[in-house]
């Protein structure tokens, strides 16, 4: 029986009809048998199903100049398969002996050089074959909306490699993370804090956090502020912040969705911190992305 199942998810602009059959997702040979396989997601607005094979894309549209750069740089030939079926591939990454692989039809361009998605999805194969897809349940309805759930968006691995973070899209916060473990994949939520700089130093879950709240954390745990190299310069609103106590305050933007960049330090790292709001009071400057430098030992 070629068609097992009829999965119908409702995203974005349309509905997209995902019919699992034992062919294989891209064209080739049979589809690896994932009957053994769990795919569960404990976040509570976004589906996660087994799979047997992507549907095409439902808009033709590539990305214009203003939106080429969400498109990954390089493909393996499994993500070369999604784009034959229309979809622009974002980003690619191993999961344990799983690839997952985050698409979309298309994009909105915004303001600060941001792009917003349609129909964005994140498929899970193993070798060639596509097991598992994940989508939000209901669709967005674009940036400006207030519309939950956010949109998925591009996987980067982990620092300390237990999984997969999954991100929105810019300049949002990660929506949670991806997990494998033997014939089990989860989406799962942010877990409260990673190890880093090979298990050396630990950082807190500061996502969505005001600077103000997030600085209160960093500091009971023994990051201390860093002080810019060179001083925020006249109108930077990071001076402004520097006088209000927090010394930390790099520089901030003052256009668009209002970027601002702050610093810490311990004895194994460095922590730099980005926020959006560019907003005069700490608590309105949400953390949106914060990455950490390893100090050479």
């Amino acid at each position: 029986m070629r068609t097992a199942a009829v999965l119908i998810a409702s995203i974005a602009a349309g509905v997209v009809c995902l019919v699992a059959t034992t062919q294989s997702a891209l064209g080739g040979g049979p589809a690896t048998d994932a009957s053994g396989l769990r795919v569960t997601s404990e976040l509570p607005e976004y589906q996660f199903v087994k799979l047997r094979t992507l549907p095409r894309s439902p808009e033709s549209a590539r990305p214009d100049e203003y939106c080429s750069g969400y498109r990954a740089k390089r493909l393996s030939s499994v993500a070369y398969g999604v784009e034959k079926l229309g979809w622009i591939v974002t980003s690619e990454a191993p999961l344990g002996r799983f690839k997952v692989i985050t698409f979309t039809s298309g994009f909105d361009p915004g303001t600060s050089a941001l792009c917003f998605t349609h129909n964005a999805n994140i498929a899970v194969f193993e070798r060639d074959a596509v097991v598992a897809l994940a989508y939000a349940k209901r669709p967005y309805r674009g940036p400006n909306s207030n519309s939950k759930p956010s949109p998925l968006g591009v996987v980067e691995p982990l620092a300390d490699k237990s999984g997969l973070l999954v991100w929105t899209d810019p300049p949002g916060s990660p929506v949670g993370e991806l997990h494998a473990d033997g014939e089990s994949i989860r989406l799962v939520a942010r877990a409260h804090e990673h190890t880093y700089c090979n298990g050396r130093t630990k950082v807190p879950d500061l996502y969505e956090r005001g600077i103000d709240a997030a600085r209160r954390v960093l500091l009971s745990q023994g990051w201390v502020p860093e002080r810019p190299a060179d001083p925020p310069g006249e109108g930077d609103m990071a001076r402004d912040m520097a006088a209000k106590g927090l010394i930390e305050a790099e520089t901030c933007s003052g256009t668009g969705v209002g970027y601002c960049a702050w610093n810490y330090r311990s004895e194994e790292a460095l922590l730099h911190v980005a926020t959006v709001g560019g907003e005069p009071e700490p608590a309105d400057n949400t953390v949106v992305s914060y990455n950490v430098e390893c100090r050479p030992r």
